[in-house]
Parts: C-alpha cells; structure tokens; sequence
C-alpha cells in the first residue's frame, strides 16, 4: 500500500512540475522586454511626453472602442441568431474593421508626434514599444 501511494505521489508531482514547466515556459512576450524597463531607459520628460501622448491617444479613441464593443456584441447575436444574415455580419465586420484602422491610425499618429521629439537613440527605444502586429503572445498558433 505504501508502494503505491508513494509511486501515485511521484507520479502527480511529475505531471505537476511537468505543467508549470509548460505553462511558464520563455519570457512570456516573446523576446521583448517589457514596456516599464524600457520606457525607464528614456529621460523622465521624455517618458512622460510619452505617457501623455498615450493617454492622449487613448482619449482620442474611446468614443471607438465603445463602438468596437457594441459591434462585437451585435456580431456576436448576428452568429448566433435562429438564420444567419450573411449581409449583416459582412457589413458589422467591415464596420469595425473600419473603426480599428481608425484606432491605428490615432495611434501611429501619437508615435510619429513624439518620435519628432526624440533623439536617435530614444527613438530605437520607443521602436521596441511599438506594438507589432498580429503577434501571438509569444505563442505558436499550432500548440
């Protein structure tokens, strides 16, 4: 008895430890550092140009995510309903395809505003900021 339950022991921690290893494996946002160690590389009025142009940005596109999360609900019910409406969901699809190029553009806009303002080297460092596009959370798709 002692055998066995000491064995099913052995067994759990393994499959324990085997999942955390799994779950935490890499930085966890691919190869990038992460926003606050390289934002504190810039000088401090710089770094706040920064985060007022961000919250500039996001003031900018508020009144756009609240329409992207009524889109997205009514998308939602058009999938769901009793008879799909392929004109609908075309049409609520390319509507908040719209309002996110819209979103993009505010805010490549905000970088360009800044990036006037920075020298060489802080530029390479708001480069890394830049969100990329259609990244993964530093996951593969086919896991």
């Amino acid at each position: 008895m002692k055998k066995s339950l000491s064995v099913l022991v052995i067994v759990i921690a393994v499959i324990s430890i085997c999942s955390i290893v799994y779950a935490f494996e890499g930085k966890g946002r691919g190869e990038r550092a992460p926003k606050h160690e390289l934002l504190s590389q810039l000088p401090a009025d710089k770094e706040m140009l920064f985060h007022q142009t961000m919250r500039e940005v996001r003031e900018k596109t508020a009144e756009n995510r609240g329409q992207i999360k009524k889109l997205k609900k009514e998308i939602l019910d058009v999938l769901t309903a009793p008879a799909f409406d392929d004109e609908m969901f075309l049409e609520k699809i390319k509507s908040m395809q719209i309002l996110r190029q819209k979103e993009r553009q505010i805010m490549v806009e905000g970088f360009a505003k800044i990036a006037k303002q920075f020298t060489q080297e802080e530029r390479k460092i708001l480069a890394q900021i830049i969100p990329l596009k259609h990244r993964h959370h530093g996951r593969h798709a086919t896991r």
